[in-house]
This record gives structure tokens, C-alpha cells and sequence, in this order.
């Protein structure tokens, strides 16, 4: 089964092997932030109250993206999560790559010139141990108009993506404004994705106030 990190960063690649526009964005750079967060908190690495982000285990996890984030939390003096998020995105590059790297390894996506394709084209992911996975963002349309309750990786991938927007890559603006009792409904947000969209919201604050305070 695919994680987290794996899924958010494939609802950025479009069907013709191009990137949705949502992936240039800080709100995307948080996002990937939170999805290895997630992911590292759901392999017991480390834990998150109001105040912090502990480490609980150092050991590797075999995933090169979930490792890098491990690494840059291990050792390091903790700070308000507001800002270890902000200071954790500016690896959202680096996390990327290694996380395309290994849906590439996964025979998930290809390379080709400089678009990102789908190895199979009907939207699902090969079988992975022994398992098939619908493709993310099939899950989540279907989802959105059924009465169908998500599973709780569905539901974090569900929240998360709506509080950093990405789901405008693939829903048009009035669908999701549409949709979004539904998306409340059903996308929930544990602690840590909670804090990528308070992020997130602080962040638009923040740029909001440099532009409007006037400088004379």
C-alpha cells in the first residue's frame, strides 16, 4: 500500500504527465511536510503535542523521503510546530524527488523527457504486496459523491489535501466550494495535519499583512 507522502504528491501529477499548478505553492510544501510527519508518527517514530515534535526512534524506515525528514528532527532543538513546520519545508524540494524516486522504483510512474506518466493507465496502482489499491484521486472523487466512509488514511489524504488546496488540481474551484459540507464531513485531520493547515492559514496571514502594512 502506498503512503501518505506517496499519495499526496501523485494527486500533483495530471493525466498528460504534467504538473497541476497546485504543486508550486507553500501550501503544497506544507502538505508534503505533513504527509511525512504523518507517515513517521504512524511507524511510531515520532509524536506531536500542542507544543512540539518528538522523536520517540531513530531507527530508518527504508523510505529515503521519511528518513530525511527523520534525520532533520533527530537531534535537533524542538521549537513550536508552526515553526519546524516552516523550517521542514524548505526540504519540500529534496522530499519530492525522493519520493517520485520511489514511485518510479514502485512501477508507479515513469520518466519521460520532463513529464511524469502513469505506468498503468487505468488509474490504479500495480498490486502491492499482495494488495490493489484504486488510485487516490479516484478514491477521493468517488468518495465525495457517495455516502461511503473513508478509511483513516483516506480521510487524513481527504483533509489534507483540502487545507492546502490541492484538490483545485483536479476538481474545478465551484465543485469543491460545492462539496464542501461533504469535504468536512469526511476529511478529517489528526493532530499533525491539524498543524499543516494552522500553518498554512498563519503563513497566509503573515504574507497578507507584509503586503497591506503600509512601509511609510
Amino acid at each position: 500500500m502506498l503512503d501518505l507522502t506517496e499519495e499526496i504528491v501523485l494527486l500533483a501529477v495530471k493525466d498528460d504527465g504534467g504538473i497541476a499548478h497546485t504543486a508550486g505553492t507553500l501550501d503544497f510544501t506544507l502538505c508534503i511536510v505533513g504527509a511525512c510527519l504523518v507517515d513517521l508518527n504512524g511507524r511510531g517514530r515520532i509524536d506531536m503535542d500542542l507544543d512540539a515534535i518528538h522523536v520517540l526512534s531513530s531507527d530508518l524506515t527504508g523510505r529515503p523521503y521519511l528518513d530525511a525528514v527523520l534525520k532533520r528532527l533527530d537531534g535537533a532543538e524542538e521549537m513550536p510546530v508552526n515553526d519546524q513546520l516552516l523550517d521542514l519545508s524548505a526540504m519540500s524540494g529534496e522530499l519530492v524527488s525522493l519520493t517520485i524516486n520511489s514511485l518510479v522504483s514502485r512501477g508507479i510512474l515513469s520518466r519521460e523527457e520532463r513529464r511524469l506518466l502513469w505506468v498503468l493507465k487505468t488509474r490504479r496502482y500495480p498490486v502491492i504486496d499482495g494488495r490493489e489499491q484504486t488510485e487516490a484521486k479516484l478514491r477521493i472523487v468517488n468518495l465525495l459523491l457517495s455516502e461511503d466512509l473513508p478509511s483513516p488514511h483516506d480521510s487524513v489524504l481527504i483533509g489534507l489535501a483540502h487545507a492546502g488546496g490541492l484538490l483545485q488540481g483536479f476538481l474545478s474551484s465551484s465543485e469543491v466550494a460545492r462539496l464542501e459540507e461533504r469535504l468536512m464531513k469526511i476529511g478529517n485531520l489528526d493532530l499533525i495535519a491539524r498543524a499543516v493547515e494552522h500553518a498554512i492559514a498563519d503563513e497566509h496571514e503573515r504574507i497578507a499583512q507584509a503586503l497591506l502594512t503600509p512601509t511609510y
